[in-house]
């Protein structure tokens, strides 16, 4: 599985959507993950954030940084 994630959410949703949906699929992305998350070690951040029509969040893993 990818340490990076794209996300796209419409520009019409409302914030409080946006969030939840965002939510939901860095939960279901980090799950899904061949290695496992680990919170004491590694750091997912927001990499870029775009807004041309719609929102779009890039966030990636990294490993064993702290």
């Amino acid at each position: 599985m990818a340490e990076q994630k794209v996300i796209t959410i419409s520009k019409d949703m409302a914030l409080a959507d946006r969030i939840s949906v965002v939510s939901r699929e860095i939960t279901q992305w980090l799950e899904s993950l061949e290695e496992p998350f680990n919170m004491e070690l590694d750091v997912m951040r927001l990499a870029k954030c775009e807004g041309n029509g719609a929102y779009i969040y890039h966030y990636v893993i990294d490993r064993s940084v702290r």
